[in-house]
């Protein structure tokens, strides 16, 4: 949270009845300025150690990789529940990289990237 908080990048809770499957988002929003912000929103029923893998990786693929947005029409993606095996390339290797700095241990920071579809 520290990193995100000293890079601007704000995070938010989104209700885990609202996002079926997805531990989060991340994207691109506005400010209460309307200036552009990076935002990463993880679910409410997340544990600890799911909930830090997934902001890491939320972090990392906007400092890392954030031309993947540009696959979203809206600039948001969906973050998906279930680890993949560690990569070792990209923002799950990054994430990865970051949790180590910190001290954690984790079995994998690598998940899926999803566009959401809007209800219609």
């Amino acid at each position: 949270m520290a990193l995100a908080m000293g890079t601007g990048i704000r995070v938010f809770e989104v209700p885990a009845a609202h996002s079926v499957g997805l531990a989060g988002l991340v994207g691109l929003g506005f400010d209460e300025d309307g200036e552009p912000q990076c935002k990463i929103g993880l679910t409410d029923d997340l544990d600890d150690d799911l909930r830090a893998d997934v902001l890491a990786f939320g972090i990392a693929v906007l400092v890392g990789t954030p031309e993947i947005l540009d696959e979203s029409p809206d600039g948001i993606l969906g973050i998906s529940r279930q680890r993949l095996p560690q990569a070792d390339n990209g923002p799950g290797n990054l994430a990865w990289h970051m949790l180590q700095t910190c001290g954690r241990e984790s079995p994998s920071t690598t998940f899926r990237l999803m566009i959401i579809q809007p209800d219609e």
